[in-house]
């Protein structure tokens, strides 16, 4: 038999932790959800049954909410740092601890122009922001994000010029085309990861680098930009989100088409000059995706 090399982690997912910030009697709310991982000596439980070296995962449901009295925060970054540090400071055998914190996007209610001291509302389908943090015993890393956030162009978009073959249906859009343009649509995951923490903090700064990667997506507002292809887009998203953050070392987006079929209203006698389609959803219908990692490289001394 070859040996064996086993690799055991484990931890606590789906923890929810919310946490108003109470600045006199004006309120923020921070609302995550939280999921934790633990590397180290803890090989024995899975050897020999021996749960010497085990954090139940109840302690560490625990040691979120304890750790979200203790710590001042305004996002999930530094809220994780600070999780992770407090566990491998309590307990020496663990290596490393990784988190996965999602944040649930709350919006402070208006009311005759004045946002509301105390007064929230989420949408059902609000953007959702997320983050990556690995702590060690000498290092830290974290990776910021968004998850879930559909965005589209219903105009200045085509698609030409790809590889036909017997199979090939798909009909190219564009200039010299039969079809000038096309509604580009993706419902974008990303990432990127910071080689420090950024200057004025990490909520402010992940505003910063979302606005980045949409503006590009658009162009201007009054006449936008021409899209050749979501993969040509994305690289523009990415390339300026690294080149306006130099803390930033790479950016990841994941972008699957979300197609709009035209309707063919003409065979009822009805124009459609490309104003009413057919919508899709990506997660239950055949769709192309687009994945593009642009990170920093290194200068060869």
């Amino acid at each position: 038999m070859s040996k064996l090399s086993l690799g055991p982690r484990y931890g606590k997912q789906s923890v929810p932790v919310f946490k108003i910030r109470k600045q006199g009697a004006h309120h923020e709310v921070i609302d995550l959800v939280v999921r934790i991982m633990l590397e180290g000596d803890v090989s024995d439980s899975w050897l020999t049954g021996e749960n010497h070296q085990i954090l139940p995962t109840e302690t560490q449901k625990n040691t979120c909410y304890a750790l979200a009295a203790l710590t001042e925060y305004d996002c999930p970054e530094t809220y994780a740092l600070a999780l992770g540090a407090d566990i491998l400071r309590r307990h020496g055998h663990f290596d490393s601890v990784t988190l996965d914190v999602e944040q649930r996007k709350w919006e402070r209610i208006v009311v005759g122009g004045k946002g509301h001291n105390h007064a929230f509302y989420a949408p059902k389908d609000a953007i959702k922001g997320t983050c990556h943090v690995v702590v060690t015993r000498s290092t830290s890393s974290v990776t910021s994000g968004v998850k879930d956030v559909k965005i589209m162009k219903t105009t200045q978009s085509g698609f030409k010029g790809f590889i036909k073959d017997k199979y090939t249906t798909l009909q190219p859009v564009g200039a010299g085309t039969d079809y000038p343009d096309r509604i580009m649509c993706t419902e974008m995951d990303s990432t990127w990861t910071w080689s420090r923490k950024p200057r004025g903090g990490y909520a402010a700064a992940n505003k910063a680098v979302f606005e980045t990667l949409i503006a590009h997506f658009a162009g201007p507002p009054d006449t936008g930009v021409f899209s050749k292809s979501l993969q040509e887009t994305t690289y523009k998203m990415a390339t300026a989100a690294l080149a306006e953050f130099p803390e930033l070392t790479e950016v990841y987006l994941g972008t699957p088409n979300v197609h709009f079929y035209r309707s063919e209203l003409e065979k009822f006698g009805i124009p459609n000059p490309n104003v009413v389609f057919q919508s899709t959803d990506c997660h239950s219908t055949a769709s192309g995706r687009i994945e593009t990692h642009l990170a920093r490289t290194l200068a060869k001394l």
